[in-house]
């Protein structure tokens, strides 16, 4: 918490501490190599890192600010408590990195401000958002909306899973499902060329308990079987998809990752939202539903001088992977 010289505060700001590994097939990354902290027994390599912002979440998740000042002015706050917390000896070694994530392009002009502290700005995946047209009242109007081929798309998805039963869980039954849940997890997570927060699902009984129906935990069953769940976030007018478990053994023969996108469009229009946002990774299926890039901006720097001056060109070859954008939309529909 930041306060003003009135002691009112101004600025607050969450700043976790996370190890990111990376996998052996990524050890060629000359990013890796230079600003890892340590290589493990199986090869692969952990960057430890503060991040202001929420590592489970894309967005800009890890501030909140007073009316009284501006977001450029709380950035460059921000920007000092992070230099005062690298200073703090109780945290020395903890890290190397410290990450400011992520941007969207409407606040860059403000975050721009945390290059004056010598941050690196740098572009990973990119946000995958679907703005839902004002005519889509229904699933069905959705469905109405798309190409034919796209249409046939969804429908086969939806024959394919109709042995399938999602339905949304309670706190208690998340509590209950929670081994499977953490292994539907796991199972997602160890197809990514890194990992972090592998204990994340402890935290969705709590979530659901707290923030009610602004969270949504569903659950994907085979007969009386988990098979796979979703998250998301209802966050003012928008939907944030959150993350998914699978269980890979189904996920062809049932659609299983399909049917979740389509589920996630579902729930959005029935809640009336204007946009949904599914995140990063998995483009070319996410642009299938309807959903287009939208290139989120991080700032990076690196807590030794010298390794931050070699940072900057290390950063400039990171991009969003290339991928093959797919309009599903007919003509008329494709503005709001």
């Amino acid at each position: 918490m930041i306060y003003n010289s009135e002691n009112e505060h101004i600025v607050a700001g969450v700043f976790p501490l996370a190890t990111f590994t990376y996998k052996k097939t990524s050890q060629q990354n000359l990013f890796i190599k230079l600003f890892q902290d340590c290589r493990n027994a199986d090869d692969s390599f952990s960057i430890k890192g503060l991040v202001c912002g929420n590592i489970f979440a894309t967005g800009e998740k890890g501030f909140a600010y007073s009316e009284k000042i501006s977001k450029q002015k709380a950035l460059e706050l921000l920007a000092k408590a992070a230099k005062q917390i690298q200073k703090d000896t109780r945290w020395e070694d903890l890290f190397k990195v410290i990450l400011f994530k992520e941007f969207w392009p409407a606040s860059l002009t403000n975050a721009s401000v945390l290059e004056n502290h010598k941050y690196r700005s740098f572009q990973a995946d990119v946000n995958m958002v679907l703005k839902l047209h004002p005519s889509c009242k229904t699933f069905a109007d959705y469905l109405q909306s798309m190409k034919a081929k796209y249409r046939t798309k969804a429908n086969s998805a939806y024959k394919k899973s109709e042995n399938l039963s999602i339905r949304s869980l309670s706190s208690e039954e998340v509590i209950q499902q929670q081994r499977p849940i953490h292994q539907l997890f796991s199972n997602v997570l160890n197809k990514s060329e890194y990992r972090y927060g592998e204990n994340y699902p402890a935290s969705f009984a709590a979530l659901k308990e707290n923030l009610g129906d602004l969270f949504i935990c569903k659950g994907v069953f085979l007969d009386d079987k988990l098979i796979a769940f979703s998250t998301a976030f209802v966050n003012g007018d928008t939907l944030e998809a959150n993350y998914v478990g699978i269980d890979y053994n189904y996920n062809t023969k049932y659609a299983i990752y399909e049917r979740l996108l389509y589920d996630y469009v579902e729930e959005a229009i029935v809640l009336r939202v204007s946009e949904l946002q599914l995140g990063r990774t998995s483009e070319l299926i996410k642009s299938a539903v309807g959903a287009v890039p939208v290139p989120m901006t991080l700032f990076a720097r690196h807590t030794s001088k010298i390794k931050n001056v070699l940072l900057k060109p290390v950063l400039e070859n990171i991009t969003p992977r290339e991928f093959e954008l797919r309009k599903p939309f007919v003509e008329k529909f494709l503005d709001n």
